[in-house]
């Protein structure tokens, strides 16, 4: 029989965090997302810039193949490739420690159910925090995903609006 006591996934009473933390966390993960909605307002706003600015590109080198901005136009792939590559590897990343957490959350609930006791307070803390840590690291996710993407599209918008000023 499995023993709750020998399970190493179990956390001491000092390893399990207070409720303040939990509802701070909770806190911040909305700020967290408040921040990763701003962020792709900007990231879409520089979206459209760079379409319009690539779309009259395009038409340029359609009409006039010997002076079309190649270069410009080369760029559009491999940079959408490496920033979306990027964005993969980073919530696969998040979803692997995602996945670790919850195992670790039914492995608990699994040595508590089978112990042969009731369950008790630092039982139910334990529940408590794993669960506020999935919910912070979902919520994070989509933000560190995104962040490469972000960081293309608005670099991309800039770069092409100093381009404009200067022409």
């Amino acid at each position: 029989m499995l023993r709750a006591s020998r399970c190493s996934l179990i956390p001491r009473e000092a390893d399990i965090a207070s409720p303040f933390d939990f509802w701070l966390g909770l806190w911040s993960s909305g700020a967290k997302a408040t921040q990763t909605g701003l962020r792709f307002t900007e990231m879409m706003a520089a979206s459209s810039e760079v379409m319009h600015s690539r779309l009259g590109s395009i038409a340029h080198a359609m009409s006039d193949p010997l002076n079309g901005d190649y270069r410009e136009l080369g760029r559009m792939v491999p940079e959408k490739v490496e920033a979306f590559s990027r964005a993969g590897a980073s919530m696969m990343g998040d979803v692997g420690a995602l996945q670790a957490n919850m195992l670790a959350a039914w492995t608990h609930g699994a040595a508590v159910m089978l112990s042969g006791r009731p369950s008790t307070l630092a039982d139910a803390a334990t529940a408590w925090t794993r669960s506020g840590d999935m919910f912070e690291r979902s919520i994070g996710m989509s933000g560190k995903a995104m962040a490469p993407i972000h960081k293309q599209a608005t670099a991309n918008a800039r770069r092409l609006r100093a381009k404009r000023t200067k022409a």
